[in-house]
């Protein structure tokens, strides 16, 4: 945190689990989770609500559940940033 640019000096690391294989498995699906609710957002606008956004849909829901119980979530603090602003 010392080498940080500023940005994380803001944020609150949240880690899920102590267990570090379920956290290196619960980030990787977090990855691929994302790019799947990305994708059927896309489809969305487009007004396409066939067979690729229910399959872009589940994925992201299937996919995003290892991130939820074992991920890494960050929290910033949005009254330190207006601080720093002012």
């Amino acid at each position: 945190m010392e080498n940080s640019d500023g940005f994380l000096r803001n944020s609150k690391k949240i880690q899920k689990t102590k267990i570090i294989p379920l956290r290196w498995i619960g980030n990787f699906c977090g990855e691929f989770a994302g790019n799947h609710l990305v994708k059927a957002f896309d489809l969305d606008e487009d007004d396409n609500l066939g067979f690729r956004f229910k399959y872009h849909s589940k994925m992201w829901k299937y996919l995003n559940k290892p991130y939820e119980w074992w991920g890494t979530y960050y929290t910033l603090d949005l009254k330190g940033w207006e601080n720093d602003l002012l």
